[in-house]
Parts: structure tokens; sequence; C-alpha cells
């Protein structure tokens, strides 16, 4: 069975958008509450809405926004994993003029169990891969390592502390489907999150409930993450610069050649 498989949600400019409805017994129950629970659950619907709705609103200004979602199977070793936060696991695809953006969304999605505004995690990733369109074994890659990010970010129970006080990090995930000149000789392979800055007009959305900041994933080749091993944040800043003065920037090309 292929890795992913397609969940249609066909998108009429992009409106309207509908959240997955409740089961008939749930529904049943929630009519039986309180006015207050009832109040609530509205509310959370509206969100979910708007925050579906502002994200691919955002997507669609960049590119060709794909009128349908990608749902991974989840791999066993995230079941133990807190959900997303509105249980929506989902990749969007957007084709540039040169390129492909593949990126999470569900991530800042409200969280339904949480009697408090907010805005999920405030934070969805994204890979902008210089294929268009993508491979199969891009299109692999980049759902496998944007799952990876997303899955250590709600098991950590966010990121936003981290970009707030390093601005730039790094991440090394496993992954033996990609090119050799990305892997380390012990099999890991290295992604600077939030740099470059991407060329985007704003790296925001704004939320119903709150900004939802965009982190561009950029694939590292081995010796970069070598390098980012033995000197840490130097390393990185100076990686960043280099990839934005050799003008590839915050994208990512698949086996590419080192920088350094």
């Amino acid at each position: 069975m292929s890795l992913w498989k397609r969940m249609m949600g066909r998108r009429p400019e992009i409106e309207p958008v509908v959240p997955a409805k409740r089961s008939g017994s749930r529904r049943r129950v929630r009519e039986a509450d309180d006015i207050t629970d009832i109040a609530a659950e509205e509310a959370f619907d509206g969100a979910l809405t708007e925050s579906i709705r502002a994200r691919w609103t955002y997507w669609n200004k960049l590119g060709d926004l794909a009128p349908d979602l990608i749902a991974p199977q989840v791999n066993s070793i995230y079941k133990n994993v807190p959900a997303w936060p509105s249980d929506r696991l989902a990749f969007l695809t957007i084709e540039r003029e040169a390129s492909t953006i593949m990126a999470t969304d569900g991530l800042s999605d409200p969280f339904e169990d949480q009697n408090r505004s907010n805005q999920g995690f405030r934070v969805e990733f994204f890979m902008d891969i210089t294929e268009r369109p993508l491979s199969e074994q891009s299109r692999h890659i980049a759902v496998e390592t944007l799952m990876t990010i997303a899955y250590n970010t709600v098991a950590r129970g966010g990121i936003e502390d981290l970009l707030d006080e390093h601005g730039l990090i790094s991440m090394e995930i496993p992954e033996s489907d990609l090119p050799a000149t990305h892997l380390t000789s012990d099999g890991s392979a290295g992604i600077l999150l939030g740099g470059p800055k991407a060329d985007f007009e704003t790296l925001y959305v704004d939320g119903p409930l709150g900004d939802i900041e965009l982190v561009s994933l950029t694939l590292l080749t081995g010796r970069e993450t070598d390098l980012i091993r033995k000197k840490g944040a130097g390393a990185r800043a100076d990686i960043a610069q280099n990839l934005l003065e050799s003008g590839i920037g915050h994208r990512t090309i698949i086996g590419r050649p080192s920088i350094i």
C-alpha cells in the first residue's frame, strides 16, 4: 500500500471550508448538554473552519494550491505521541513557478479539549523543493520529513520557545531513502528550521485566535550536518548565510552537493 492516501476535499475558490462532521451519537449527547457546551462547540467549529481558511488562502496566493489533501498513514512509532490539535493530520501541496511547496496543515488548528482561546501549536512547517512537479521519491521524502518534525513538535508540546530563543535551530532525523550526499556516516539527515528566511512577503498567517508562524525546513548535506555537530550554533548561522549567498536560500534541492 502506498505511504500516503488521497483524502479528497475539493475547494471551490477556497470556500467553503467545512470541518469533519461529528458522529451522530456524539451529536445527540451534545444536544442534551447545557447551552454553554453547545456554544463552546460552535465556537470551536468556527475557529477550526477559519483557521483552515486562513492557511489555504495564504498558500493559494503563493502558488497553485492542490485541491486535495494528503493524509499519510501514520508510522507505528508515533502511536504513543499526543494527537494533533484537532486530530487533523494533513499536508498541502502548492506548485510555484519553479518549485513545489509541501506544508503541514493542522498543527495550528485550535485544541478542542482546552477551555481557552488558542491557535494550537501556533506553527506550520513547509519545505520548498526545487521540482515541479515533485517526483514520487521527492514527495515521499517531503512527507516523511514534515511528519517527523511535526510529531517531534507535538511530543515536545510545541516549538515556539526554541524559535523565540534561538531563531534558527536544527534537528537530525533518520532517513534511509535520501541520496547519500544528505546522510552522515551514521545514517542521519540534518534539517535546518527557520532559515534562511524565505523570500515571501510574510511568514505569518493571521489566524482567528492568533498568529500562525510558517517555519521553513531546509534539507542539509551530511557534511553540513557534521559541521553543526562539531560547532553548534555558529555553524548553523554560517551554513544559513552560505545557503543565502549561493542562491539556494530556504529551498531544498534533493541531491545537491555540500556548500562547505
